[in-house]
C-alpha cells in the first residue's frame, strides 16, 4: 500500500508539473509577471504597501474574468454576456421573401418588384371565410361612403375602383402580415405599461390641483406640458398628424411604384386618415372600450363553446378584389395578346430587360420550340442527340444554382431534368411522357401571366405604347430630353 501511495503522489506531482509547464507555454508574459511579482514580494517586503497595489490589480483582473466567464468553475455572479443570435426572419417588405425568378433571398440581380411577396403579399395568406366576408363588407362600405358618391357623377366605369380594391387588398395583406410579426408581450411590457403608468401619474397630479372633476381633463393636458402629443392639441392637428403618418407608411403598405401616382396616393391618404384611422382612434380612446378591453385581458373564464362549425379557410380578400368591370380595359392584357402584336412584344421584352427577367420569356420560347420537335413520333439518332444537347443547355442555363439565369423550380422538376441531361442521349424521348418539363413550362407561363403581364400594363413602356401617335413631335422631344 505504501508503494502505491508513493506512486500516486509522484504521478500527481508529475501531472501538476505538466500543467504548470503548459500554463507557462501558453501564457509566458503573464507567468513571467507573476513570478517577478512573487520574487519582489519576498525580497522587497519592506515596500509591501506598494507591491499590494499590483496584487490588488491582479486579483481584480482574475475576479472580473471569473465573474463574467461563462465557462469558469467559479460561480458567475453576473449574467453571461453573450451576443444575441438573431434568427433570420425573411422580411416581407420592402426586401421581400425570395426572388420570384431565381428563388434567392435578397437577390441582387432582379429588381425588388420581382419579389412575389412584395407584389402579392396575400400569397399563402388564408383566413376564415366569415372573417373574410366581414372584412370585405367593411372595405366595401368605405368605398360606398367616400368614393362612389363623387365617382358615379364622373363615370360608370369600374376600372378605377377595381384598381383601388386591389390597392386596399395589398394594404390589408401587408398590415396582417406585419401584425403577425409583432411580439404582443414585449409591446405591452416595454411600451404600453410605461405609457399607462406615466398617464396615471399625470392624472394623479392633476387631480391634486383641481377640486372639480369637470376641469380634470384640461388640468391633465396642462400637466403634460411640452410632452403633450401633437395630435392631442386639437381635432385639426390630429387629422394632420394622421395624414402625415399615412404618407410615411406609404412605402411599406402600398405596391411598388404606386407612390409615383400622386392622385392615387392623395385619395388613399384621405380615405385612410379620415375614414379609417380617425374613427379607429376615437373608438380606442373611448373609456368604455378601454375598460372592456381590460376586462377581456384579465378575465380568466373560458370562452363560450362554438355552436357553429368552423368556417373554411379562403384566400385573403380574393372575392373582394375580383374585377367588377364588365367592359374591356386597356390596363388588363393577356400574354397571348402581347405575343400576337409585334409592337407590344417589343415593348414587353424591353420591360423584361429593365426588370432583369428577359430570360424568363426566353425559357418559355425555348421549351415551346423543344416540345414541337420532341413530339415527333419518329426521331433519328442525330435528332435525339440534338434534343439531348438542348436539354443539357436548358438545365445548365435555368436550373443550376450558379447560373445567372437560374429560375426557381420545384426540386423534383430539377432532379428529373438533371437525370435526362446527365444520362444517355437515347433517354431524351422519355420527356414525351414525363411531366417535369411541362410543369416547369406551366410555372414560368404562370409567372409571366400573373406577375410580369400586370406589371407591364402599369409600366412606362406600355403607357408609351398607348400614347403612340397621340403625342406631338415637340412633346416627344421634350420627353426624350
Amino acid at each position: 500500500m505504501g508503494r502505491i501511495r508513493a506512486f500516486l503522489q509522484l504521478t500527481w506531482r508529475g501531472v501538476k508539473l505538466d500543467r504548470v509547464r503548459e500554463l507557462g507555454r501558453q501564457y509566458p508574459v503573464f507567468c513571467f509577471m507573476l513570478l517577478v511579482l512573487l520574487l519582489s514580494t519576498i525580497l522587497l517586503n519592506r515596500y509591501i504597501h506598494i507591491i499590494m497595489v499590483f496584487w490588488s490589480f491582479l486579483a481584480g483582473v482574475v475576479t472580473f474574468y471569473c465573474s463574467l466567464g461563462p465557462e469558469s468553475l467559479l460561480p458567475n455572479i453576473f449574467m453571461s454576456i453573450k451576443p444575441k443570435t438573431k434568427s433570420f426572419q425573411q422580411e416581407l417588405f420592402p426586401l421581400g421573401h425570395s426572388c420570384a425568378v431565381c428563388g434567392k433571398i435578397k437577390c441582387k440581380r432582379h429588381r425588388p418588384t420581382l419579389l412575389l411577396e412584395n407584389y402579392q403579399p396575400w400569397l399563402d395568406l388564408k383566413i376564415p371565410s366569415k372573417v373574410d366576408a366581414s372584412l370585405s363588407e367593411i372595405l366595401e362600405l368605405v368605398l360606398e361612403n367616400f368614393v362612389y358618391p363623387w365617382y358615379r357623377d364622373i363615370t360608370d366605369d369600374e376600372s378605377f375602383v377595381d384598381e383601388l380594391r386591389v390597392t386596399l387588398r395589398f394594404f390589408a395583406a401587408v398590415l396582417v402580415r406585419r401584425i403577425q410579426k409583432v411580439n404582443v408581450a414585449s409591446v405591452i411590457t416595454q411600451k404600453l405599461l410605461k405609457v399607462s403608468m406615466k398617464h396615471i401619474e399625470i392624472i394623479s397630479k392633476a387631480r391634486q390641483k383641481v377640486k372639480n372633476t369637470e376641469y380634470l381633463q384640461q388640468a391633465a393636458l396642462d400637466e403634460y406640458g411640452p410632452d403633450l402629443h401633437v395630435a392631442l392639441r386639437s381635432r385639426r392637428d390630429e387629422l394632420l398628424y394622421l395624414r402625415k403618418l399615412t404618407e410615411i407608411l406609404f412605402p411599406y403598405i402600398l405596391p411598388p411604384k404606386a407612390t409615383d401616382c400622386g392622385s392615387l396616393t392623395l385619395l388613399i391618404r384621405e380615405v385612410l386618415a379620415g375614414s379609417v384611422f380617425l374613427p379607429s382612434m376615437d373608438y380606442l380612446a373611448d373609456p368604455d372600450t378601454v375598460n372592456h378591453l381590460i376586462l377581456i385581458f384579465i378575465d380568466n373564464s373560458p370562452p363560450e363553446e362554438a355552436t357553429e362549425p368552423t368556417s373554411t379557410l379562403v384566400p385573403f380578400l380574393q372575392k373582394y378584389s375580383d374585377s367588377r368591370n364588365k367592359k374591356p380595359s386597356v390596363l388588363k392584357l393577356e400574354l397571348k395578346e402581347i405575343r400576337e402584336q409585334q409592337d407590344l412584344l417589343f415593348r414587353f421584352m424591353n420591360f423584361l430587360k429593365q426588370e432583369g427577367a428577359v430570360h424568363v420569356l426566353q425559357f418559355c420560347l425555348a421549351v415551346e420550340e423543344f416540345n414541337d420537335r420532341i413530339l415527333c413520333p419518329e426521331l433519328s439518332d442525330s435528332e435525339k442527340m440534338m434534343l439531348h444537347e438542348e436539354v443539357k443547355k436548358i438545365y445548365e442555363t435555368y436550373c443550376l444554382d450558379e447560373s445567372v439565369d437560374k429560375i426557381r423550380f420545384d426540386p423534383f422538376i430539377v432532379e428529373e431534368i438533371r437525370n435526362i441531361a446527365e444520362g444517355p442521349y437515347v433517354d431524351v424521348v422519355k420527356l414525351q411522357t414525363m411531366r417535369c418539363l411541362f410543369e416547369a413550362y406551366e410555372h414560368v407561363l404562370s409567372l409571366l401571366e400573373n406577375v410580369f403581364t400586370p406589371m407591364f400594363c402599369h409600366s412606362d413602356e406600355y403607357f408609351r405604347q398607348l400614347l403612340k401617335g397621340a403625342e406631338s413631335p415637340a412633346r416627344n422631344s421634350k420627353m426624350s430630353r
